[in-house]
Order: C-alpha cells, then structure tokens, then sequence
C-alpha cells in the first residue's frame, strides 16, 4: 500500500530501524523495497487464520526487539491490530486506538451515539439488528409520497465495513411499500451483522484524516473524496478549520492516541456534518510525506504539538495522484466512475504519490513487479476482476476488500 511506503520513510528518515510485513498475495509488495526498509515478513490473514497471525507477530516482536507497531492495514483487518496491544509486551506500542475504542468508532451507530452524547452535529441515524427495528423506524416516519413526506431520505447500509454490502443501494422510504420490505428484509441484519439506517445528505464528499497523540492532533488533511479516490490535495475554505477543530475535540474528548478517517458530507442547511469513522490510517497521509514531523507523530510518545505549526499539513500546493491510474483512465481501460479524471496539464502541476527523490525503488516496484504479479496470479486463476487499484496495489474484484 502506498500509505505503508509513505509511513516506512517518515519513520526511516529520522533514524529507526524500519521492518515491513504484509499478507499474501502481496509477497512482492513495493513497501519491501522502501530503501529504510531492513527486512520484510509475509503474514498469515488475520481474518482467516488468526491464531497463525498472531503466533507470527509475537516471533516477529521476540525475534526483532519490536517496541513499535505501525499498522497501515485494510479495513477488514485494521480491527485485529487494535485488539494486538493486549497480546504483546507491556513496553510494545501499537500506534491505534485500543480495542475497545476502535470498535466504538468503527460502528456507524455507536460512533453516531458519540457525536449526539458530544452534542454534536450529525445524520439522524438507528440501529438495526433485525427486521422489525427497521420497521419500527419508517413506521414513525412520515410515508413516501404522501402530504406529510418531508423529503427526507434513509441509506441502510453495514454498522461495520463490510465491501460485499454496497450493491443495489435504495433511498428509503419508497412508494412501494412492498418493495420496501423486501429490501429491508434482503439485508439479513442481525446482532452479529448489524446494520444503520442513516439519513441521506447531500454532495460533495469530503474526507479528513488525522493522528492523534493522548489526545492531542499532531496531523491532519481535508481533501476531496470518492468512491475510487486515486488523486490528493488540500480542500481549502471555511470548512478546513471546522473540521480541523472537529477533530481536535474529538481527540481530546477521548483522549486518542492513534489515526482516524471521518467521511463528510452537507446537511440540508449547509452544515457539514461527518456521516461514518474509520479509525486506521489514509492513503491522504501521502500529501504529509515530507514535513518534518510526520515520522514523530509515529514514533515519539511524548510528541505534543507546542504550538499549530507543529501540526503535520501539507503543503497547499501538495497535488498526489498515481501516473498508472491516469494512463489507464485515459486509455478507456475502464470508465471514470466514482473517480478524478485528470488531464496533462492538471498532472503537471503534481506527482506521482509513490514516487520519492530519496527512494525511487517502491515506484518501479508497483508498476514493474507488484502489479504484474498480481495480474500473472489472476491469468493462472482465470479469475474475474474489475480493475487496478495502484493506490493500494491490488486487483480490484467483485466485493473485494
């Protein structure tokens, strides 16, 4: 993943020693070849085979004298690194939110919850864990259509992120009553599999991602977001500093040490409220490489920013995108979806995200040995795929993660 490369360096710059480890299919993934990068293990899954995983990360630590873990994981997984600190040595740090509060915000209801008890602006949202709380739900709203239909729209969608979920998407309520049901009834929600119904609001989509530390914002970036997003650069406006703040307080509120994703959008008024957390860390850290604090916020326990110029931003002219992904869209590969298009000029103004003066080798690695293996497993396979994702360094299937 770009994000591990771009987090490898910060730390490497200031002098650590620097190990990587990833899961399989990734054995040639391009953060081994990051110059700072001293040795590199391949993972059992943790989702899959979490006794393994866990087994080879306490060798790793025991073996390698590991004080420090930095996790730079996909969503599915990131759970399992925050639950890893109650597994390790007292003196081995695990830059993530504990358990307990990872969990909390990584639920688009609790999380929600912590937003109102906070007073807050935020979607009106609710629980779902069966059929009758959805039920319940539109009962009291007023129906589609009808004189009393105030306009407002639901989305149900998963309380955690779950990838297999986001097809056939409807805004509820709908004059079909019977459609109605059938959808809500097709989502399967349950205790275990738990759902939101959360109130639609209105685009654009923007992103923030920030490090804390024992509850102090140490890094933040506000960027424009999408579904694919593949380009990065500073959103500037009034809602940089309102968003900032936001988590600010947060971080302080709950005393955070560790990396969180907010998701925003508009409400009717103009307000931007955020819809959904994920506590783990951004590929938007890519536009932080560079300022020379970003390997502390990592590695220093003790680092508190003294004044807000020792807060890790980017620069306003810091423009990130990744070349390949551009080439491909512009060639017709696959079609613009829920993505940025660039042309040449815009390019020019950029640079490619993985591409570093000081380390150039991780940018050849993507495009001339991660990515073709990927792609030579998935001839072998004859599998379907959608697309390249060169952000992450992955085939991009059906309901992947």
């Amino acid at each position: 993943m770009t994000k591990a490369s771009a987090v490898a360096r910060a730390v490497g710059r200031d002098g650590h020693t620097v190990f990587t480890a990833e899961i399989l299919p990734y054995r040639f993934c391009h953060t081994r070849f990051v110059r700072y990068v001293s040795k590199h293990f391949v993972l059992p899954r943790p989702t899959v085979d979490p006794e393994a995983w866990l087994a080879k990360m306490k060798g790793i630590v025991n073996d390698y004298g590991i004080d420090l873990i930095i996790p730079c994981t996909a969503p599915v997984e990131s759970s399992a690194y925050a639950h890893l600190r109650e597994q390790l040595p007292a003196h081995v740090r695990v830059f993530a939110f504990d358990g307990e509060t990872s969990d909390v915000l990584d639920n688009k209801y609790t999380f929600n919850q912590v937003l109102v008890k906070a007073g807050l602006p935020c979607p009106e949202t609710a629980n779902m864990e069966c059929l009758d709380d959805a039920v319940e739900f539109f009962k009291k709203r007023p129906a589609a259509g009808s004189k009393n239909d105030d306009g407002k729209r639901f989305i149900v969608k998963p309380a955690v992120y779950d990838p297999k979920a986001r097809t056939e998407i409807l805004f509820l309520p709908i004059e079909d009553s019977a459609r109605q049901l059938e959808y809500l009834q097709s989502r399967n929600a349950s205790k275990r599999v738990p759902y939101v119904i959360q109130e639609v609001l209105q685009e654009p989509e923007l992103g923030s991602y920030a490090l804390f530390n024992k509850g102090a914002l140490t890094g933040f970036e506000f960027f424009k977001s999408a579904a694919s997003c593949l380009v990065y650069q500073q959103a500037e406006g009034k809602n940089y500093n309102a968003v900032l703040e936001l988590n600010r307080g947060l971080g302080k509120s709950m005393n955070l040490t560790g990396q969180l994703t907010l998701d925003l959008m508009y409400t009717p008024t103009g307000d931007m409220v955020p819809i959904e957390c994920n506590p783990r860390i951004h590929s938007a850290v890519c536009t932080l490489e560079g300022h020379e604090n970003l390997g502390r916020t990592f590695t220093d326990p003790d680092f508190t920013p003294s004044a807000n110029a020792d807060v890790v931003t980017s620069q306003k002219e810091t423009f990130r995108y990744w070349i390949m992904d551009q080439m491909f869209l512009m060639a017709g590969f696959w079609k613009p979806k829920n993505c940025f298009k660039l042309n040449l000029r815009e390019m020019m103004k950029g640079n490619d995200a993985m591409l570093a003066g000081d380390d150039p080798l991780p940018f050849l690695a993507m495009y001339l040995v991660q990515i073709p293996s990927l792609l030579a497993l998935e001839l072998i396979c004859g599998s379907e795929w959608l697309k390249v994702d060169f952000c992450i360094g992955k085939i991009v299937k059906e309901g992947g993660d």
